[in-house]
């Protein structure tokens, strides 16, 4: 049984913020977070995001979801994919100084508008635990012409050098980290993506995204296509046969994109006749597919910058 809960609780990722609990059920919870976003964590991860967790841990689970949230998507907690953000490295000083760029740029109401960045949603994009650690990548910013403060309250504005920073980091890019997830939008198949495909990209490391409630002003289609030029591979399965599918599988072709073909085995025989020339992935089960495509993945492009040492 689901039951909604309009009272604020806690946030169960950042545990900063009071979250609005959309759903708890046996299986998890779903909640909305000021600072976070959007989420789902399912039962049996509950347990490792309670009080005792490291400051550190706790600020790449929040960082993750908040970029998986922004992106489109809602992002599931899982317990696998839970370990695999644990050993994930933070991101670098430099990549974190762009994240704040990119977030300072968002809904402004014209170029040259003044950015007051005291809010939350400032630290969670650069995976910072601290609001001096903002301070910081704002000094690292400003040291390369990309931000000014301009007001004695703090506010900034991005200066020409920023904007066209931003033109770069808006265009496609080998050093992308983001695997795309083409996929019919089934509920039976939640898990295989949680389980299966995002388990197998973030083991390779990378970073999976799939667009399944878009969290944006764009048309669907518009932000599907924004979403795999930013993306450095795309998996496309074709289990179900979605006509959407094809469609961004062919538009990464086009791109010059990598893309990973997969299906399910027993779906395979209804294949499309221009399809069946590529190596197709055939699952049967998530666990299987999360293990090929891992290797699939780092076959094919090598192992991503998040990949664990450990």
């Amino acid at each position: 049984m689901v039951h909604s809960i309009s009272r604020p609780q806690n946030c169960v990722v950042c545990r900063k913020e009071l979250a609005k609990e959309l759903a708890r059920d046996s299986d998890g919870i779903h909640q909305e977070c000021p600072r976070c976003g959007e989420f789902k964590v399912v039962d049996a991860a509950l347990h490792s995001l309670e009080d005792g967790l490291r400051e550190e841990l706790r600020t790449k689970v929040s960082g993750w979801v908040f970029e998986q949230f922004r992106a489109g998507g809602i992002p599931v907690i899982t317990k696998s994919n839970l370990k695999q953000i644990f050993t994930r490295p933070i991101p670098s000083v430099e990549e974190r100084a762009m994240r704040l760029l990119v977030e300072a740029s968002r809904n402004l109401e014209h170029l040259g508008a003044y950015i007051n960045l005291q809010a939350s949603r400032f630290e969670v994009s650069t995976y910072s635990s601290k609001r001096e650690d903002v301070d910081y990548l704002l000094v690292v910013l400003e040291e390369q012409n990309l931000v000014n403060c301009t007001t004695s309250r703090g506010d900034y504005e991005i200066t020409p050098a920023g904007y066209r920073k931003l033109d770069e980091l808006s265009t496609p890019s080998p050093a992308s980290s983001r695997g795309f997830v083409a996929m019919w939008f089934a509920e039976e198949l939640n898990s295989v993506y949680s389980d299966g495909f995002e388990a197998g990209i973030l083991r390779a490391g990378y970073d999976s995204l799939r667009i399944d409630k878009a969290e944006h002003i764009n048309r669907i289609d518009d932000e599907i296509i924004r979403q795999i030029k930013a993306s450095r591979f795309v998996v496309a399965d074709f289990t179900g046969h979605r006509g959407g599918v094809y469609f961004e599988a062919g538009y990464a072709l086009g791109l010059n994109l990598p893309v990973i073909w997969t299906c399910k085995k027993d779906h395979m025989q209804d294949l499309h006749f221009d399809i069946r020339q590529f190596n197709c992935i055939d699952w049967e089960s998530p666990g299987e597919l999360a293990e090929r495509l891992t290797m699939r993945i780092e076959a094919v492009l090598g192992p991503g910058p998040n990949k664990s040492l450990v």
